[in-house]
């Protein structure tokens, strides 16, 4: 899921040149417009699997939101669009990404807290009421289910964390990986090759020693 030419896009500091684009989509009902970049997830275009996540995605009306991975902003944006009473926070580890993320919020007049770094250790003790994730599957399978184990644990009750996997990436084992990790799990759409997960209630993996 690398963009062509770039450095690998999980990365704090991208080596790819700097090559703004900006692009313009109607997702949801909303027309948005966006600044992207080399070394930044989905260059030039909105990612195909980002925008059926988009347009699945169920919405608390209020409470807080996280968009994991952000990069230059799209989930978090339409979420904050269509849930003005939502509290949003978008987290990457891509310093460049954060910096889109910002002025992306900025051109589509919405707020948001943007947050730079490793969301485990950038997030820690903090909860939300719903996740939304395009996990980096090319970081590699651990980084992604670190991401599930920290979603499980980062839960409100009641939240919901919703995900999107490349069919031809391993989506049904993901699967089998969310269903380990949460009580209730659906796959929701099924479209263009990705398949959108939501996953609720999660289950307590933790292994109790006995001092005995």
């Amino acid at each position: 899921m690398t963009d062509a030419g770039d450095s690998h896009y999980f990365a704090r500091r991208p080596s790819a040149r700097s090559r703004p684009r900006e692009i313009e989509a109607e997702v949801r009902g909303q027309h948005l417009s966006f600044v992207t970049d080399r070394g930044v997830f989905s260059y030039g275009r909105v990612d195909p699997g980002s925008r059926l996540l988009a347009e699945q995605m169920k919405l608390p009306d209020e409470g807080e939101l996280l968009d994991w991975g952000c990069a230059w902003g799209l989930l978090g944006i339409v979420a904050k669009r269509l849930r003005p009473e939502l509290r949003v926070t978008m987290v990457d580890i891509n310093e460049r990404a954060c910096d889109l993320a910002r002025e992306n919020l900025r051109r589509n007049q919405v707020e948001a807290e943007v947050v730079c770094g490793d969301a485990e250790a950038a997030l820690a003790g903090r909860s939300f009421d719903a996740i939304v994730c395009n996990p980096p599957i090319s970081a590699g399978r651990q980084v992604v289910l670190a991401m599930m184990d920290h979603a499980a644990r980062a839960l409100r009750p009641g939240g919901e964390f919703w995900m999107v996997a490349a069919t031809n990436k391993g989506a049904k084992t993901l699967r089998r990986e969310l269903e380990a990790r949460f009580a209730d799990v659906e796959r929701v759409a099924m479209r263009g090759g990705f398949r959108i997960y939501r996953a609720a209630g999660p289950i307590n993996r933790e292994v109790e020693h006995s001092d005995e």
